[in-house]
């Protein structure tokens, strides 16, 4: 029964784990269909607006390896988990940010959780 148990559990680790790299993967991209529209609804210009995009994927793959490293030393767990909860905050506080400059600085929260859940 135990057997059992843990068997289903993998599961639910894996479909966590897959939705995560799915998310992480095409936020660094799904933003570009939206960018018009954002460059009207915050009143900027296409030069700024298109930082939304340049800073997530900076950062992302900036930090992906130091994080990957920070992994190897304290777990690869703790740092998957910490990377979920800091990707969603951050998801969240871009839906709430009021102007572009917001905007560009939870993208960049938003990409140090997506490194730390895909390193």
């Amino acid at each position: 029964m135990e057997n059992a148990i843990d068997y289903s559990r993998k599961w639910y680790v894996m479909a966590a784990v897959a939705m995560s790299i799915f998310l992480a993967t095409i936020d660094g991209s799904i933003v570009n269909v939206a960018l018009p529209t954002l460059v009207r609804d915050l009143n900027t210009d296409f030069a700024t607006i298109q930082w939304v995009v340049l800073s997530y994927l900076l950062t992302m793959t900036t930090l992906m390896l130091s994080i990957g490293r920070l992994g190897d030393m304290i777990g690869k767990k703790s740092i998957f988990n910490a990377g979920f909860v800091v990707f969603t905050v951050g998801s969240v506080l871009c839906g709430l940010s009021p102007t572009v400059h917001w905007l560009i600085a939870f993208r960049v929260l938003q990409a140090v959780g997506a490194a730390m859940t895909l390193a």
